[in-house]
């Protein structure tokens, strides 16, 4: 069992794979600090770890879009004693469609919440997971981090982005005890938009897709075994090795026709 102090830091915790995470690390009987906007479920999932597991669980209600939540959440925690031994940067959302079809401030809230809030939480808080003799830091990116999509062009650069940057941060950090990975899941049903996806993609789409759950529990699994690059499901593993071999122009024409589809689902306002 961890020190009472230390905890796991997820953001996006109340929703999801984040909401998910923080059960896998409550099982472990890890403290957890649940990072979210105010909403009811971030409650919810407190009162579930609580009442359900023999941990600690603090929640933080923010949004990660403003420029200052970063240190508000790292003077929180500096405040009440929480030593943060994994940085979970997990929350994010997409959108899909013509890439004119979706509001250009959609695209900026995207950009601030898949990019900038993971450089600042981890500007803020390597620092003193540095003085851990073991600390973890896991970046959710995903399966579409090395295939530009089509119709998810803002999306996958956003991934691409997280993905780039952890695996630079990997090396910088290599001599101290701190242990970076990349979550890259494939398709996972968190919301009605998503299912509607996996819907217009039929089987193609619901053969790789998986819960959040599944998701969360490899996940965990493979950070705490200091894995740097984490593909949960075994057909997302096959079809990111696939996709390597394929030329650019051919790899190019069969992601268009694959996710052509994801034209006709109206992206959120």
């Amino acid at each position: 069992m961890e020190s009472n102090n230390e905890y796991a830091l997820i953001t996006g915790a109340s929703l999801g794979i984040g909401r998910e995470i923080a059960k896998e690390f409550a099982r472990r009987k890890i403290n957890t600090l649940l990072i979210a906007l105010d909403t009811p479920d971030l409650y919810d999932i407190q009162k579930d770890l609580q009442d359900n597991y023999d941990i600690r669980a603090e929640c933080f209600p923010v949004d990660l879009t403003d420029a200052l939540s970063a240190a508000a959440i790292y003077a929180w925690c500096n405040e009440n004693d929480y030593v943060v031994k994994y940085l979970i940067n997990n929350a994010g959302f997409g959108a899909s469609g013509f890439f004119e079809s979706v509001p250009l401030s959609r695209y900026n809230q995207m950009i601030d919440l898949n990019t900038k809030a993971y450089i600042a939480m981890t500007h803020q808080f390597l620092p003193d997971l540095k003085t851990l003799e073991e600390s973890y830091i896991m970046n959710t990116s995903s399966m579409e981090a090395n295939l530009p999509i089509p119709y998810k062009a803002v999306y996958t650069g956003t991934k691409n982005f997280v993905y780039a940057f952890s695996m630079a941060l990997s090396k910088e950090v290599q001599r101290s005890g701190v242990r970076v990975s990349i979550l890259c899941p494939g398709p996972v049903p968190t919301n009605e938009e998503g299912l509607k996806r996996l819907e217009n993609q039929g089987k193609k789409g619901q053969m790789m897709a998986l819960y959040p759950d599944q998701v969360a529990k490899y996940a965990v699994k493979n950070l705490l075994e200091g894995r740097l690059i984490i593909h949960p499901g075994r057909m997302n593993r096959w079809i990111n090795r696939f996709h390597r071999m394929l030329p650019m122009p051919l790899k190019m024409q069969i992601l268009e026709k694959m996710f052509r589809s994801y034209t006709e689902v109206s992206p959120s306002k």
